[in-house]
């Protein structure tokens, strides 16, 4: 019996944050949510890949309608959405198209900011939570083993990586327009892993010495504060913390709002009118979406930074987008294929992955 792979994914080109939100999946979640799916007969592999910028599920199918339908079904379930509410933002590509997706997103060149590292990891953290999950196989363990290889050498062998952006220098420059210099400001940032570190770094670049960060654990915080001569503790104070800061950074994996309307309205209140920025790269978002309501508060999410980035970027990433995006195709063996040719079997697809390792990235 033949197989196919599919992708069904939403991503900052097709949903706002406020659905990608709805669709993001906790490590937990993901790994029920994978098992539950190669429980369908019709599915024998898939990986999920979920970061701030998009949710995307490879499956090995027999059946790529039924699996498709199965898997739009239970996303919208799970995200209390309408199905085809859904399906007008989803994107579906199979076969080549689907593993030329992968590579894309592994080398960064499907990023909000073209080449940026931290996607390379999330992809290689994915594809080990599936394993644990055991729901990989021969056709998604040669692809994502091929696809991560790809992207280091996308990186290594190019200038793709080589103005080291990403959403945390980001987030820092748009608080530095919005404030002015950041060597005199307090900063809060609010979570402990991978993005606070780049976000402290990248303050640190800007002069800052004040920073707080604030994490439900406080020893998984404790060696960002001591890096950079900082302060740390828990959630519970934060709200004391807030009414000193002058910017705001969140950036943790929790499933629900960590800075709420109510407990800002009167955080503000307390600050006698002193405005307060506040700058969410979390997906599910860590600052309640009202907060932005409050006189004083400035808040900006996923989806503000993506506009600063297409204004800043928008001629590089056009000429990047083109440049690599036609490298990959001819990669993936699509430029000697006719329109209507798909690849209907699992050995179509492992040996059309022989092609794509010889992707050369280039930059300008």
């Amino acid at each position: 019996m033949s197989t196919e792979l599919i992708v069904l994914g939403v991503s900052h080109n097709t949903a706002p944050v406020a659905l990608r939100e709805r669709l993001a999946l906790t490590e937990r979640a993901g790994k029920r949510f994978l098992q539950e799916l190669v429980a369908q007969d019709v599915i024998s592999e898939a990986v999920a890949i979920s970061t701030c910028n998009r949710t995307e599920i490879y499956l090995v199918t027999s059946d790529p309608v039924r699996a498709e339908a199965e898997l739009l079904g239970r996303l919208a379930r799970d995200a209390d959405i309408r199905p085809t509410e859904l399906a007008s933002v989803v994107y579906s590509p199979r076969n080549c198209d689907a593993a030329r997706q992968l590579y894309r997103v592994t080398a960064g060149l499907d990023s909000m900011i073209i080449g940026e590292a931290e996607v390379q990891g999330q992809v290689k953290r994915a594809y080990e939570a599936a394993l644990d999950a055991g729901t990989t196989g021969p056709l998604t363990n040669r692809l994502f083993g091929a696809a991560l290889q790809a992207g280091k050498r996308a990186r290594s062998e190019t200038g793709i990586g080589r103005s080291r952006v990403s959403v945390s220098t980001v987030a820092v420059d748009l608080a530095r327009d919005v404030v002015g210099d950041l060597a005199s400001r307090s900063v809060v940032i609010i979570g402990a892993g991978e993005m606070a570190e780049l976000t402290a770094q990248a303050l640190a670049d800007q002069g800052v010495r004040t920073v707080f960060v604030a994490n439900r654990h406080a020893d998984r915080a404790r060696s960002l504060a001591e890096r950079f001569g900082g302060e740390v503790g828990s959630l519970e104070s934060l709200p004391v913390r807030l009414q000193e800061a002058d910017i705001v950074v969140a950036s943790t994996s929790s499933p629900h709002p960590i800075v709420g309307a109510d407990e800002l309205a009167l955080v503000m209140q307390a600050r006698g009118g002193r405005p307060l920025v506040l700058i969410d790269i979390a997906v599910p978002r860590d600052i309640e979406h009202a907060c932005g309501e409050i006189e004083g508060a400035s808040v900006y999410d996923m989806d503000d930074l993506q506009a600063v980035v297409a204004r800043n970027l928008g001629e590089r990433r056009h000429r990047l987008f083109d440049g690599l995006g036609r490298m990959i195709s001819e990669g993936c063996g699509l430029h000697r294929l006719s329109p209507h040719t798909r690849w209907t079997s699992k050995q179509q697809i492992t040996a059309g992955l022989s092609h794509i390792w010889e992707i050369a990235f280039f930059l300008d």
